[in-house]
This record gives C-alpha cells, structure tokens and sequence, in this order.
C-alpha cells in the first residue's frame, strides 16, 4: 500500500480505499462504504502535493460523502473564508 493510499485510509476508515496513479502524477481515489456505494475523486498531482489544495480537496470530499449520506454538516464547517465586516466610507 501506497503512502497515500494510507493517509486516505487514514482519513476515511469507513471505507475501501484503493488509489490509481494518472498520467498527470495524480491519482483516482476510490472510496467504496460497506453498503457497496462507490466513490470516486480525480486529484491530480499539484493538489496532492500542496497542504492548503489536499485540505480542501479532503473537506470537499467529506461534503460530498455527507451529501450522498444526506447528513450534511453544518454550514461553518463548510466555510473556507473568514467573515469580516465591510469598510465604511465617510463623506467629509
């Protein structure tokens, strides 16, 4: 087993994980649930190998798990950008 396949392992223990190497570097991430449902993800190499890429694209993959399940969470764990307040503007 590949150490990626691992961390996906890791990652999704709920499932069969098997990964396939793409021509472009990256895999085909295959996860399959014991009801025998199938799951499958294309990440290529540039997301695999940057931190900030591989954590959205594992966030984006655990939405779309919970979307199939119909459990999805709640809305602040799905908001990758921080909420700050609009500038105002004076007139002088």
């Amino acid at each position: 087993m590949s150490l990626i396949q691992e961390k996906f392992s890791s990652l999704f223990s709920n499932f069969e994980v098997t990964t396939q190497p793409r021509p472009d570097g990256g895999i085909l991430l295959t996860l399959r649930s014991t009801e025998g449902k199938v799951f499958k993800r294309s990440i290529s190499y540039q997301q695999l190998h940057a931190g900030d890429q591989l954590s959205w694209v594992i966030s984006a993959i655990r939405r779309d798990l919970a979307e199939q399940a119909s459990e999805l969470p709640q809305i602040s764990m799905l908001q990758s950008q921080q909420r700050f307040a609009l500038p105002t503007y004076h007139s002088a």
